[in-house]
């Protein structure tokens, strides 16, 4: 039976009781490093755990998408006073530059991508579902599935990109044998997923062909962020963290954190904002209303939601140009894309300079955003941003448990909770002593491996049990690891499926093409499944402690491992 959420908060109070660290829930002027430590695992712990979901969790959800999404479409641009009026015009301006490289042929410059085939050159499946789709596969969405997209005009322009690859095109002719023609889904799906036991999480489901374009269209505006701005979205989290940090200390950065943001971005701001080309070409790609099971079809306000392709870097743009068009105001020169750049922005995680926060939040506004006032820092020592949050320079961050039902997820809360404990000095001896009494296998395992496979303990631990290979120098030990589904593919011409998977056609040139994408591997291809399992296996390492932990893992490189075995020995029976 899993660990109810009250037990482990009392535990944890007990704890910090016991540790002479502060009752507060919230930082206040004057507090200690070491008690804001236990501020944020007080607030954290149990916040996103998952146990007794509320029954009305998804209409929560629900309710509260209707309702950002009909703010949406109520739009309008209010414009008070001249300096909202020069903001409005200064981002409209950056936004045009952002949209329109610089070219020699085309005065005022050229649009970032006018035709569909600049997308489908960069399109591609993601991992997630798509309407009509046999499996998460890239062949099952492509070739051994019914296609659909919102628009015929999207299907007619992939037949004809793809005639220009045999193999892709003779794909596509096996597909419809078995399939027929694209099927017309005009809206998406929605659905949901857990966030916590209060509220559920709303996501949408697209029609494949139209994530096949959206994604291609993330790709193009991933690459121009990166061109304009320096920013790459797979480096920008670790970049923000840094700023955090350096906001924290010197008190001249903030971090400002939006509720909603991705439904927020309404259709008719976008209409006023962006280069008409860039918003035709948004939403030429996006689907127009949503169905939801028990309320009929809904027209959406908002551009795009979680689940389009292109939300995540369309947000990312929007505020980054916010931020750029703020900064011009103030004649303050941050366009700069140098490693010495004092801003940042991943998704709605914005990182400023303090003196023009005010600027830039009078434009979210503007824009229909809602600041979020408890997570926005603009002043003091305390600074947060992708899911990093410093006081003065250290990362306080707590543990956010989100499961404690299976071995895996017990593994998990050991491990951080040990970490925690290290970097903060606060022992946690009842609540780690609880959740390790649940693991009824304790597999230990170098501190390397994932937080899921172990408990990680220094080999020291372990000298005794998992002696070296003399002639190897290699430690054997176990450890758990996901196990992966595979569809295997057979000499006799089909496709054999795991147990609750649809059934897949056998087609060789989609095959060839998934080889190609590396989708492949010998005979088999790996697929996604809703629920994890794992097995026990074997691996050796010829350096139990030599790896560390990576260094751009924001929560682990500064820590003191030298004290992490001292705190494992004081928590761990050999």
């Amino acid at each position: 039976m899993a660990i109810k959420p009250e037990v482990l908060t009392a535990l944890l109070q007990k704890d910090l009781a016991e540790a002479g660290c502060c009752e507060s829930n919230t930082l206040f002027p004057g507090i200690s490093v070491r008690d804001t430590f236990a501020v944020s695992i007080r607030n954290s712990l149990t916040k996103k755990l998952v146990s007794n979901v509320a029954k009305d969790a998804d209409d929560k959800a629900l309710n509260k998408f209707l309702v950002v999404n009909e703010g949406c479409k109520n739009w309008t641009l209010r414009i008070d006073n001249s300096k909202t009026e020069t903001l409005v015009g200064l981002l409209r301006q950056v936004l045009y530059e952002f949209w329109y490289k610089p070219s020699a042929t085309c005065k005022g410059g050229a649009p970032l991508f006018d035709h569909p085939y600049d997308i489908l050159e960069k399109g591609r499946v993601g991992p997630g579902s798509n309407i009509g789709a046999s499996g998460g596969s890239f062949y099952a969405k492509l070739f051994s599935s019914r296609l659909t997209c919102s628009d015929p005009s999207l299907y007619f322009w992939y037949k004809r990109y793809i005639r220009s690859f045999p193999e892709f095109s003779n794909a596509e002719i096996i597909r419809i044998q078995n399939y027929g023609e694209a099927s017309i889904t005009s809206s998406s799906r929605l659905s949901f997923v857990p966030k916590n036991d209060e509220i559920s999480r709303v996501i949408c489901i697209e029609p494949t062909l139209n994530t096949f374009y959206q994604l291609g269209i993330a790709h193009i505006l991933e690459d121009r962020l990166n061109e304009r701005f320096g920013i790459s979205l797979s480096s920008q989290p670790f970049k923000n963290r840094d700023l955090a940090r350096l906001g924290s200390i010197t008190d001249g950065l903030s971090t400002i954190d939006l509720s909603s943001a991705s439904d927020s971005m309404s259709l008719e701001m976008l209409r006023y904002f962006l280069p008409a080309d860039f918003y035709n070409q948004l939403i030429k790609y996006r689907c127009k209303s949503i169905d939801i099971k028990g309320r009929g079809t809904v027209e959406l306000g908002m551009v795009s939601t979680m689940g389009n392709g292109f939300t995540f870097p369309l947000q990312t743009i929007l505020f980054s140009c916010i931020v750029i068009a703020a900064a011009r105001f103030r004649s303050n020169p941050i366009d700069g894309k140098g490693s010495d750049r004092l801003w940042g922005v991943f998704g709605d995680d914005i990182v400023c300079p303090r003196e023009i926060t005010a600027d830039v939040i009078c434009l979210l506004n503007t824009l229909g955003f809602t600041v979020n006032d408890e997570k926005t820092f603009v002043e003091g020592p305390f600074r947060e941003s992708c899911g990093a949050d410093f006081f003065n320079g250290v990362d306080i961050r707590g543990i956010y448990i989100k499961k404690v039902d299976t071995p895996q997820a017990l593994n998990v809360a050991v491990n951080q909770l040990i970490r925690f404990s290290t970097k903060s000095g606060i022992q946690l001896r009842h609540t780690i002593k609880l959740l390790l009494s649940e693991i009824k296998v304790k597999l230990f395992v170098p501190p390397y491996e994932d937080l899921s496979s172990g408990i990680h303990v220094p080999y020291e631990f372990v000298r005794e049990h998992f002696p070296r290979n003399r002639d190897t120098q290699s430690v054997l030990y176990e450890l758990w690891i996901p196990r992966t589904k595979y569809l295997r593919i057979k000499d006799q011409g089909f496709i054999l499926c795991p147990r609750g998977y649809k059934r897949l056609i056998y087609n060789p040139s989609g095959l060839l093409l998934s080889f190609l994408q590396g989708e492949v591997n010998g005979c088999s291809i790996g697929v996604r499944t809703d629920t994890i399992r794992y097995v026990r296996k074997r691996r050796s390492s010829s350096f139990w402690m030599g790896r560390g932990v990576s260094e751009r893992d924001h929560f682990d490189y500064a820590l003191d491992w030298q004290r992490w075995e001292s705190v494992v020995a004081e928590y761990i029976e050999r």
